[in-house]
C-alpha cells in the first residue's frame, strides 16, 4: 500500500492492565516497552544492532579522529602515555555514550524486563472471547495470551462480533481503498453514489497504524450508516509495524469491536502487513504471534484478511503464518512494467494453495507519483481490465484497487464495466454463462465444491442449498434476494 498521512480525530485509548510476560521463544531480540516506542528509533536500534562491525569501526574512527585534533591543537602527543590513555577512555565513553543515546533514545524506546500490556479485552471492549483460551496454534506454545471467561452477554458457545451473521462470509465483487474520507475530495453522500455507480460492493478504510493508534472513529461514525444503507460493505484496514505486536493486537481490537452511535460496525478487518523496506520490524515469529492472537480474540466466525506484499516479487515473506489465521490474503499486486494478467495469475498461482481466499489488489495509480522516472506508465483501460478478467478466470470472487483519490476516470470506467463479479438473482436454468460463473466461484472459496462452468444445473443448485441451510435461510437452490442480501452482508448494525 502507499502510505501517507492524513489529518484523523484523535482517540482516546482504553486503559490496559499489566500482564505476564511474552514467551521465551514468541519474538526474536528484545521486547520494548509500549509507551516508550519510537518506529524510527526502533529502526535506528535494529540497524545497529545489523550492522555492529560497522558500528564499532564508526566509533574507532571518531575516537582517533578527536585524538589527532588533541595532538594537532594541544600537543596531545608530547603527554604522557598514562595521561594520553586516560584522555582516549574518555573519548571513548563520550562517543559511545553519544551514539548509544541517539540509537536507542532512552527516554522513549527501551529494552524491558518488566511485562508489556495487558491483552484483556474483557476490561476495554466488548468482544465476546472463547470459553477457553487457545494455547497452542499451529504446535506452538501462546502462554501469553491470557485467560479469558465469556461475558454475560456472549455464552461461551458463541464466538462471533455481536450482531454479526454465521457463517460470516467475505466481501465479494470489486472493492476501493482509501485512507480517510477527506482524503477522497467527496462527502460521505457522494462517496457512496459514486460506489454504487461504478458497481463497488465494498470499501476499505484506514482506522489505525502502530504510529497513530485507532483514529477512524470518526470516519466510520459518518461513513458505516450511509453505506450500509446502500448495501456496501466496509472493511477496516489497519498498518501493524510489529515493533509491538501486543498492542497492534489490541488496536485490531479496538477496530473490531468499534460501533458507531447507531451500532454500525465494520464488515471485515485488515492487516496491511508490510515488508521491512517500509519501516516494519518483519519476522514469521511476530506475524504469527500478531494474526494468531487477533484470531484467537475475534473467533473462528469473523471475516480477517491479510493485505500482504506481490507474492511473486516478496519470496521470503512470512505467507504462510498470515494464512494460517486470517481467511483471506490480499496481495497488492502493483504490476508497474509488467503485465496485469501475468502478475495477478502469478499471485493467485502462488498464494492458493495456501487454502484460503485470494483477493488481490490492483494497481489504480500513476507509479510516477513514488519514483519520477515512471512518467508515461499510468495504467489504462485495458491493464484493469486484464487484471480483473484474469484473477476472475483464476477463481478470484472479489478485486480491489489502491486507490480512490488517485484512479483516473479511465480506470473508474473500467471498473464500472467489468462484468465478472456481478452477483445478480437467479434461477436454475439461467443463461447467462458469466453470472453463473460469479456464483459458482462464491460457492467453491466458501468450500461448497461446484464445477466453474457456466451452467446453473444440479451442482451448483446442490451447493446453493446448503450454503442456504448454513445461512439459516430456505434451502430452494435458487438465488434470491434474501440469499443476495446475506451473501452481501456480515452485518448492518
Amino acid at each position: 500500500m502507499q502510505h501517507s498521512s492524513g489529518p484523523h480525530a484523535a482517540v482516546e485509548s482504553p486503559q490496559r492492565k499489566p500482564r505476564r510476560a511474552w514467551p521465551a521463544d514468541a519474538l526474536a531480540g528484545p521486547r520494548m516497552a509500549p509507551g516508550h516506542g519510537s518506529v524510527l528509533a526502533g529502526k535506528v536500534a535494529a540497524f545497529a544492532r545489523q550492522h555492529v562491525v560497522n558500528f564499532a569501526q564508526t566509533t574507532w574512527r571518531t575516537i582517533r579522529h578527536h585524538e589527532h585534533r588533541l595532538a594537532e591543537r594541544h600537543g596531545y602527543s608530547d603527554l604522557p602515555l598514562a595521561t594520553r590513555g586516560l584522555a582516549a577512555a574518555l573519548l571513548t565513553v563520550l562517543t559511545v555514550g553519544f551514539v548509544s543515546a541517539f540509537t536507542l533514545r532512552g527516554n522513549e524506546y527501551r529494552a524491558v524486563a518488566e511485562p508489556v500490556v495487558s491483552l484483556d479485552p474483557l476490561a476495554t471492549l466488548e468482544v465476546p472471547l472463547p470459553a477457553a483460551p487457545r494455547t497452542v496454534v499451529a504446535g506452538k506454545t501462546l502462554s501469553a495470551i491470557p485467560e479469558a471467561q465469556p461475558t454475560a452477554d456472549a455464552p461461551a458457545a458463541d464466538h462471533a462480533i455481536a450482531g454479526r451473521r454465521t457463517p460470516t462470509l467475505l466481501p465479494t465483487g470489486k472493492g476501493m481503498w482509501f485512507h480517510t474520507l477527506e482524503q477522497t475530495g467527496l462527502s460521505v453522500e457522494q462517496i457512496v453514489e459514486q460506489a454504487k455507480a461504478t458497481g463497488l460492493s465494498h470499501l476499505y478504510v484506514r482506522v489505525g497504524s502502530s504510529k497513530r493508534g485507532f483514529h477512524g472513529g470518526l470516519d466510520l461514525d459518518r461513513l458505516l450508516p450511509a453505506a450500509h444503507a446502500a448495501g456496501l460493505e466496509v472493511v477496516g484496514w489497519d498498518f501493524p509495524y510489529l515493533h509491538d505486536p501486543n498492542a497492534d493486537v489490541q488496536r485490531a481490537l479496538e477496530a473490531i469491536a468499534y460501533a458507531t452511535p447507531d451500532g454500525h460496525r465494520i464488515d471485515a478487518f485488515s492487516a496491511d502487513i508490510e515488508t521491512g523496506s517500509e519501516g516494519v520490524q518483519l519476522a514469521a515469529d511476530r506475524v504469527d504471534y500478531y494474526a494468531a492472537n487477533v484470531r484467537y480474540y475475534v473467533g473462528p466466525g469473523y471475516p480477517l484478511i491479510g493485505t500482504v506484499p506481490n507474492a511473486c516479487l516478496n519470496e521470503t515473506f512470512p505467507y504462510a503464518e498470515v494464512a494460517r489465521h486470517f481467511d483471506a490474503i490480499a496481495p497488492m499486486v502493483y504490476w508497474i512494467t509488467r503485465d496485469p494478467a501475468a502478475d495477478v495469475a502469478c499471485n493467485i498461482d502462488r498464494l492458493a494453495p495456501l487454502g484460503v481466499a485470494v483477493m488481490p489488489i490492483g494497481q489504480a495509480y500513476d507509479p510516477a507519483i513514488d519514483n519520477p522516472s515512471l512518467v508515461g506508465l499510468m495504467p489504462g483501460y485495458d491493464h484493469l481490465a486484464a487484471f480483473m478478467r484474469t484473477a476472475a478466470e483464476k477463481g478470484a470472487t472479489a478485486v480491489s484497487f489502491w486507490a480512490w483519490h488517485t484512479a483516473s476516470p479511465e480506470m473508474w470506467q473500467a471498473i464500472t464495466d467489468a462484468p465478472w463479479y456481478s452477483l445478480v438473482p437467479m434461477a436454475p436454468g439461467h443463461d447467462a454463462p458469466d453470472q453463473v460463473a460469479v456464483l459458482q466461484r462464491l460457492l467453491n472459496v466458501y468450500r461448497y465444491a461446484v464445477p466453474v462452468d457456466g451452467r446453473y444445473g444440479a451442482d451448483t443448485i446442490g451447493a446453493l442449498a446448503q450454503l442456504q441451510t448454513d445461512l439459516g435461510l430456505a434451502p430452494t437452490g435458487t438465488l434470491d434476494a434474501a440469499t443476495l442480501d446475506a451473501v452481501r452482508s456480515t452485518s448492518r448494525g
